[in-house]
């Protein structure tokens, strides 16, 4: 550490405690200056702000990416760097900004992001077909995701290629970084070191970060998701490489809708590996993407000597 940090003599349940309850003060405090610039900036009422569905009205999409960009700066970047310096001395060590090992292995972490599309679409399908005992909870939970949907739908449906930059801002830079600072860089680290087990820590990383989107309908993939970004945390050593995957992940969305809204294309990207395109498919992307992770495994541990240790820990 650069200095003594403030924080670094807290055990990992403190510490996790403590920014869990940090990041809901600034996830508040942002959203609501997010609402308050907004309306200011696109001539909403507060009350017009917070209501939901008027995603047919151009400016009330552009004030709600608004919106979502402050919240998601000042939720997870801006927290993150504060985390850091508490916790290590410094505004970054914390989060381990290593450079990736090598060129392939950063190709390979793009290639398995894309060829797992099939198997996790397959998956969400088989989410959706999870049935509540009780209908009322049901029926709210599948409301809360057709709203989920119907925003990402008017969030990302845009013809024009400055429309296309800001979601590619919003959704793929800003929520990749700020995301994979805060649940692999922070929360599994400190949730492995309350554990004693890298492989438990993660799995509860990852239902952490699957349960924080709030859509239970796509807990399932988006769990599975979590686990992948997980062990690239895990085994690369480096942040950047589940920031990479993220990126991936959520810029294929972006760049599907974009062509979507411009009529170029269909709805292909989301059947593919679902009942209306053989649930095969499914299969052979997971089997081709353990193949690429075996490779990316490889690879990695031939260049890196360092070695995680138990509690979220490293000696190199």
């Amino acid at each position: 550490m650069s200095r003594e940090a403030l924080l670094a003599g807290l055990r990992p349940s403190e510490k996790f405690l403590f920014s869990v309850v940090i990041l809901f003060i600034f996830a508040l405090a942002f959203q609501f200056l997010g609402v308050f610039l907004a309306g200011w900036i696109y001539g909403f009422s507060f009350s017009e702000m917070i209501s939901l569905g008027a995603y047919d009205d151009p400016r009330y999409v552009a004030a709600t990416k608004f919106i979502q960009i402050i919240g998601s700066v000042g939720t997870f970047i801006i927290p993150a760097f504060i985390f850091s310096f508490l916790f290590e001395g410094d505004f970054c060590s914390y989060f381990r900004f290593r450079s990736p090992t090598s060129s392939m292995a950063l190709l390979l972490t793009v290639m398995m992001m894309i060829v797992i599309i099939p198997f996790i679409n397959y998956l969400a399908e088989l989410n959706m077909r999870i049935e509540f005992p009780v209908k009322a909870l049901d029926q709210f939970l599948r409301t809360l995701e057709n709203e989920a949907e119907k925003m990402m739908r008017a969030f990302t449906s845009t013809g024009t290629f400055q429309g296309l930059l800001v979601n590619l801002l919003m959704i793929g830079i800003i929520a990749a970084v700020g995301e994979e600072l805060i649940f692999r860089g922070l929360l599994q680290r400190l949730l492995t070191g309350m554990v004693k087990n890298r492989h438990v820590g993660i799995v509860l990383t990852a239902a952490l970060f699957s349960a924080f989107h709030f859509q239970f309908f796509s807990f399932l993939p988006r769990f599975v998701l979590g686990l992948i970004l997980g062990y690239l945390m895990l085994y690369g050593r480096s942040i950047w490489y589940p920031i990479l995957a993220h990126f991936v992940n959520n810029t294929m969305s972006v760049i599907y809708y974009y062509f979507n809204s411009r009529g170029n294309s269909d709805d292909m990207l989301e059947e593919i590996g679902t009942s209306n395109m053989i649930p095969v498919a499914a299969l052979i992307s997971l089997m081709v993407f353990l193949f690429l992770s075996v490779l990316w495994y490889y690879r990695i541990s031939g260049i890196t000597t360092r070695s995680p240790l138990p509690g979220g820990t490293e000696k190199d």
